[in-house]
C-alpha cells in the first residue's frame, strides 16, 4: 500500500490542459513521471483532473493501471476504479477501486488483495483500510503465504490489523486446510516482516512413555541484526513444565557465540533439574582469541532423561572450558581452565579439575643456518579436587633435532630432549609414597630414517589422464630412560612416562590422479595406505587397549587407510592386529557418501576387543521431493539389539512443512518418543540461525 502513496503523491503535480483530448494521450513530467490514457481532462471549476480508458501511470519504478482515475486537487483525494493494479518490483496490489487522502495518508481498497513477494504474503478482503504509513485493517479477510488459487492453508478472520515490518493481530480466526476449517483462535498475533521475524513458531507435539503427552511452544525473538533467541515452553503431562532458551549472537571480526539452557521441576524426582550450555569465540585480533565452552547439568542422570534438549543421551564426562590463545611466528601461548563432571562416578569429589593451565609451545625452528632445529612443549598446571592428592605440576619437553640426509634419496633426523617435571603436592593420602615437593629429569632420544619412491603413469582413460604413485618407507628408534615415578602423584599419563627402547617401521603408499575438468585439469587424492608396527627391545610400551605390556615386545600391527572411491565417496579404515593372539584388537572401517544435492550416507563399524562392538549408520535424502527422509541407528553385536534408532520424515511445501520424528532408545532408560513439528511460513515464523545475522 506504500505504493499507493507514492503514486498519488506523483499525481498531485500533474497539470493537464483544461480542454479534453481524444485518442491515446501521454504526458511526461519534469520529475520523470509519465501518464497515458485514452482521455484526460482538467475541470478548472472543481480543480479535478480526470483520466479514463487504459490509464497507466509510471513513476520511480512503480506502475498504476486502471480503467478510470480522478484527482481532486482541492481536497487532495485520489480515486481509481476498474481493474486497479499497482506494482513495484514483485509486490502487487489489486482491487476494484482505491481511494486515498493524500493529507492524512488514509485510504481504502475495495474488493482487493495485497501481495508482498519477499515474505509471500497474500491479504484479501472486501475492504482494506490504510490507517497509517504502514498500518492496515481488514474486515472479514483471509491471510496466507501460499500462492495457489485454493491455498494449502489460510487464516480466515473477522478482523485483521497489521503493521508492515512489525506484527499483525487477528480476531475470531479460523485456520483452514484447503477450504476445510480445522482450528479456531479467538485472538492471534503473527509477524509481518520482510527480514528475520520475531513471533511464535508452530508448536511441536510428542509422546513418550516416561514423559506422557508433550507440547513444546516456541517463540522466536529477532532481537537485533546481530542477536536472536528462541524461548521454549515445554509441557509434559507426566514430568511437569520446563523452559528452554537458545540465544545466538555475532560480534565484530567474526566473533560469535550462543547460550542455551533448560530447566524443569521434575514431578518424578520432586526437584529442579536442568542444563546450561554456552560457547563463545572472541577474535581479539588476528593472532589472539578467547574461547569458552560451558556444559553443566544438575545431576548425573539428566542427559539420559532429557537428552533431546542437548542432543547427548549418554556421556561419561562433561567438560566446561575457557581457553586463551596468543600466537607469534614461532611461538604460541595458551591459558586454559577445565572443569569436569564425571557421570560414571558416584560423586564428583574425586574428579580432577584443571584450574588453570598455562602453556608455551615453540614450533620447530631452524637455529641460524645450521641443520639444527629446536622445538618446545611446556605447561604449568594447577590441579584441584575435593578428595585426593592435588597441587601444581610443571612439565617441559625441550628438544633439539638434527636434520640431514642425501637430498632426493634419504631423509635422516636425530633428536634429543628431556622431560622436565616438578611438583608441589598437598592433601597426600596416608601411607602414600608421594612427596610434597619433587621433580625429575627424564632424557629421551630418537632417530628417524626415511625415503620416498614415486612414479607417474600415463593413463588417458576417460577423464583420468595420469596416476602418481608414491611409497614412503620409514624406520625409527626411540629410547626413554627407565625411571621410578611412583613417588609422583598421578594426574595423567605425563606422570607415568613409559620406559622405551623401541624400533618402529612404517610403509605409506599415496595414490593421486590428474583428471580432466572441462578445459582445465584438477588433481585429486585417491588413496592413502599406511602399515606400521613397533618392537620393544627392552622396556614397556603403551598401546590403545593394552596400556603397558612388558612381556610381548611386538606392538599391534596397525593398518590405516583413506580411499576416495569417487569425489563424493570416501572410505576409511583403522585396524590393529595382535600378532601373539592372532586376533584383531580393534577395527573401525567406515564409508561416507555425499552427492552434494541433499543425499548423504554413512556407515561405520566400531570394534575394540572385549570393549565395544557395534555398527552405526545414517541416511538422509531429498530425492523424493517434496519429502525429506532420514534414518540413524546403532546396533550392538554384543547384546544383539539396536541401541538407538531415529526416524524422521519431513514434507516441505511452498508455504508450510511438517516434520515427524520417532526415537527408539533401548539402553540407559529405554524409551520411545514421537515428535510432530509444523511450520507455517509467515504466521508461525521459521526463525533464523546465525547465517541470517550481521555483525554488531
Amino acid at each position: 500500500m506504500n505504493l499507493l502513496k507514492t503514486v498519488i503523491t506523483a499525481l498531485c503535480v500533474v497539470c493537464l490542459s483544461s480542454a479534453p483530448s481524444w485518442g491515446e494521450v501521454a504526458k511526461d513530467m519534469d520529475d520523470g513521471m509519465r501518464i497515458t490514457a485514452d482521455l484526460m481532462d482538467h475541470n478548472q471549476a472543481d480543480d479535478v483532473i480526470t483520466a479514463s480508458g487504459n490509464v497507466v501511470l509510471r513513476w520511480q519504478g512503480a506502475t498504476l493501471t486502471s480503467d478510470n482515475a480522478t484527482f481532486n486537487r482541492a481536497n487532495k483525494i485520489l480515486k481509481a476504479a476498474g481493474h486497479v493494479v499497482i506494482t513495484k518490483g514483485s509486490d502487487t496490489i489489486r482491487g476494484e477501486s482505491v481511494s486515498l487522502d493524500l493529507d492524512s495518508g488514509r485510504g481504502e481498497l475495495a474488493r482487493g488483495n495485497i501481495f508482498l513477494k519477499q515474505n509471500n504474503m497474500h491479504l484479501s478482503s472486501d475492504k482494506i483500510t490504510r490507517t497509517g504509513e504502514n498500518d492496515y485493517s481488514a474486515g472479514q479477510s483471509s491471510y496466507t503465504t501460499c500462492d495457489a488459487e485454493t491455498p494449502s492453508w489460510k487464516l480466515g478472520a473477522g478482523n485483521i490489523d497489521l503493521t508492515i515490518d512489525e506484527y499483525g493481530t487477528a480476531k475470531h480466526v479460523v485456520f483452514y486446510i484447503k477450504d476445510v476449517p480445522v482450528f479456531y483462535f479467538p485472538y492471534l498475533i503473527f509477524p509481518v516482516k520482510r527480514e528475520r521475524q520475531s513471533g511464535f513458531l508452530f508448536p511441536r507435539f510428542g509422546w513418550s512413555a516416561k514423559k506422557g503427552a508433550e507440547a513444546d511452544i516456541f517463540y522466536y525473538w529477532a532481537i537485533s541484526p546481530s542477536q536472536e533467541a528462541t524461548v521454549d515452553l515445554d509441557i509434559q503431562t507426566k514430568r511437569g513444565v520446563g523452559t528452554g532458551l537458545d540465544y545466538r549472537y555475532l560480534r565484530k571480526r567474526g566473533s560469535t557465540g550462543k547460550l542455551g539452557g533448560y530447566l524443569i521441576y521434575d514431578l518424578y524426582t520432586n526437584g529442579l533439574r536442568g542444563i546450561v550450555a554456552q560457547t563463545h569465540r572472541e577474535a581479539i585480533s588476528p593472532d589472539m582469541s578467547l574461547r569458552t565452552s560451558i556444559n553443566m547439568t544438575s545431576d548425573r542422570l539428566f542427559l539420559s532423561d532429557y537428552g533431546e534438549k542437548s542432543g547427548d543421551y549418554n556421556r561419561q564426562f562433561n567438560d566446561s572450558t575457557v581457553n586463551f590463545l596468543k600466537t607469534w611466528q614461532h611461538f604460541a601461548l595458551t591459558a586454559d581452565l577445565r572443569y569436569t563432571q564425571d557421570y560414571y562416578a558416584a560423586t564428583n569429589n574425586n574428579t580432577l579439575q584443571t584450574l588453570p593451565e598455562i602453556g608455551l609451545a615453540a614450533v620447530r625452528q631452524q637455529i641460524y643456518s645450521t641443520p639444527l632445529y629446536f622445538d618446545l612443549d611446556s605447561r604449568a598446571t594447577n590441579y584441584y579436587r575435593e578428595s585426593g592428592a592435588r597441587g601444581q605440576r610443571f612439565y617441559g619437553f625441550p628438544r633439539l633435532t638434527l636434520v640431514t640426509g642425501v637430498p632426493g634419496y634419504l631423509n635422516l633426523s636425530v633428536y634429543g630432549g628431556v622431560h622436565l617435571r616438578a611438583y608441589h603436592t598437598d592433601s597426600i593420602p596416608p601411607a602414600s609414597q608421594i612427596k610434597d615437593n619433587d621433580g625429575s629429569l627424564l632424557p629421551e632420544t630418537g632417530v628417524r630414517l626415511g625415503t620416498s619412491f614415486s612414479r607417474v603413469y600415463d593413463i588417458n582413460a576417460g577423464k583420468l589422464q595420469k596416476l602418481r604413485h608414491e611409497i614412503l618407507p620409514e624406520l625409527s628408534y626411540t629410547y626413554t630412560l627407565n625411571q621410578d615415578q611412583s613417588r609422583f602423584p598421578f594426574y595423567d599419563y605425563t606422570d607415568r612416562i613409559v620406559h622405551q627402547n623401541m624400533i618402529s617401521y612404517s610403509l605409506t603408499s599415496f595414490l593421486g590422479g590428474k583428471f580432466r575438468n572441462g578445459e582445465t585439469s584438477e588433481y585429486r587424492d585417491l588413496m592413502r595406505l599406511k602399515l606400521s608396527q613397533g618392537y620393544s627391545i627392552t622396556g614397556g610400551r603403551r598401546d590403545l587397549l593394552t596400556l603397558v605390556d612388558v612381556n610381548r615386545p611386538w606392538t599391534d600391527l596397525i593398518l590405516e587407510s583413506e580411499t576416495w572411491l569417487h569425489p563424493q565417496a570416501r572410505m576409511t579404515l583403522d585396524a590393529r592386529y595382535n600378532v601373539y593372539g592372532n586376533y584383531i584388537s580393534s577395527a573401525a572401517p567406515g564409508i561416507e557418501i555425499d552427492d552434494k544435492r541433499g543425499t548423504t550416507i554413512g556407515i561405520n563399524y566400531r570394534m575394540a576387543r572385549n570393549e565395544v562392538d557395534y555398527l552405526e549408520g545414517r541416511l538422509a535424502t531429498k530425492i523424493f521431493k517434496p519429502w525429506e527422509l532420514s534414518y540413524a541407528t546403532r546396533y550392538s553385536f554384543d547384546s544383539h539389539e539396536f541401541l538407538e534408532s531415529v526416524y524422521s520424515v519431513e514434507y516441505r511445501h511452498q508455504c508450510w512443512s511438517i516434520l515427524v520424528t520417532y526415537l527408539d532408545r533401548r539402553v540407559t532408560n529405554p524409551s520411545q518418543t514421537v515428535h510432530v513439528s509444523f511450520n507455517l511460513l509467515g504466521v508461525f515464523g521459521s526463525g533464523s540461525s546465525t547465517g541470517g545475522m550481521t555483525e554488531k
